[in-house]
């Protein structure tokens, strides 16, 4: 067997109830040279046995088994070295990919000579169609990239594609392990070693959002990872982006601590093995060391005029969202009345 085009990842821990809406969704793809590989990390659940049957029925589909679970980066990882592609991309057990997901970013990554691809993304907690116009490309370059990607904020993995040379520059662990929020470094990593990214509009991945999980947006110890994923997101890029794409990474990382203690005025502590009053106390100490860069850097209005009331009136902030939960409360039971 020759080596296929595009290799998909897909991470898998404990997704039996999405599972098969994302296996059916590689199944329907119309790019046919690919291979699928299923890192199953260490699922508890039926997801294990999905995964089997699906590479019992079609070819091109590798199994990885993690016999405890490593996380999200271990699986991706794994992945990534098992991976005979000349691109490398990704699909998450939740989510769904367009029928032509991969033929879009193959065509427009070979079309272009470029070294990565990406398309468009939405949110959606069911089943949805998206009518894509004409199609428009553009071809920007690494620090574009790094640059369009901090300032939109977008950081994932699953909406690209990346040359398997990308992977094979950062070394065996692109994604930190053992780390959540790790695609902003990965991406840091593949992208800065990019000569060219093609950016298409088409919308062709759908991100899955599950409206039931709303307590899920509390602070928890795993939410705190996004401090040092932020941390180490700029100490790569100050080794290889130039001023502005450093000034704007430095930028998001001053933003980390406010992100966190927004949580926490929102929906208060949700982790019962998290210490409450260390933890809020060592966020308000890094959000006050970078107040002064944060309310100059390129965020909303009603985001600055938030962090000053962290600053100034917290107990205020707290006050204001638990009014609009309430709020929210009654208008959801009258709905229902």
């Amino acid at each position: 067997m020759g080596e296929p085009a595009v290799s998909i990842v897909i991470p898998i821990h404990n997704a039996e109830a999405y599972l098969p809406r994302c296996l059916d969704s590689l199944k329907a793809q119309t790019f046919r040279d690919c291979e699928a590989i299923l890192v199953d990390d260490g699922s508890t659940d039926g997801s294990g046995s999905l995964c089997d049957e699906f590479a019992a029925a079609h070819e091109n589909v590798q199994v990885i088994r993690h016999e405890r679970a490593r996380g999200v980066s271990a699986a991706r990882n794994a992945g990534v070295a098992a991976a005979r592609g000349a691109y490398v991309g990704f699909v998450d057990a939740d989510d769904w990919a367009a029928p032509t997901l991969f033929e879009t970013l193959y065509r427009i990554a070979t079309e272009t000579e470029s070294d990565a691809a990406q398309v468009q993304y939405v949110l959606c907690s069911g089943p949805r169609t998206v009518e894509n116009g004409v199609e428009s490309v553009q071809v920007l370059s690494s620090e574009e990239a790094l640059a369009d990607m901090l300032v939109k904020e977008e950081y994932a993995v699953w909406n690209r594609i990346y040359s398997r040379r990308l992977f094979e520059a950062c070394g065996p662990a692109c994604f930190p392990e053992g780390l959540t929020c790790e695609d902003r470094v990965g991406n840091a990593k593949l992208l800065s070693q990019a000569r060219r990214v093609a950016v298409s509009s088409r919308v062709e991945y759908f991100y899955f959002q599950n409206l039931g999980s709303i307590s899920y947006n509390g602070l928890d110890a795993r939410g705190l990872d996004l401090l040092e994923a932020d941390r180490i997101m700029v100490e790569t890029l100050r080794t290889c982006a130039g001023e502005q794409v450093l000034s704007l990474a430095q930028d998001r990382a001053a933003k980390s601590s406010f992100s966190l203690l927004i949580k926490w005025a929102r929906f208060g502590v949700t982790d019962p093995d998290l210490d409450e009053e260390s933890t809020v106390a060592r966020l308000f100490d890094d959000f006050g060391d970078n107040y002064a860069r944060l309310m100059k850097s390129p965020m909303s209005a009603g985001k600055k005029i938030a962090a000053w009331q962290l600053k100034h009136c917290p107990g205020l902030l707290r006050l204001e969202f638990k009014v609009l939960r309430a709020a929210s409360r009654g208008e959801q039971g009258g709905s229902r009345g």
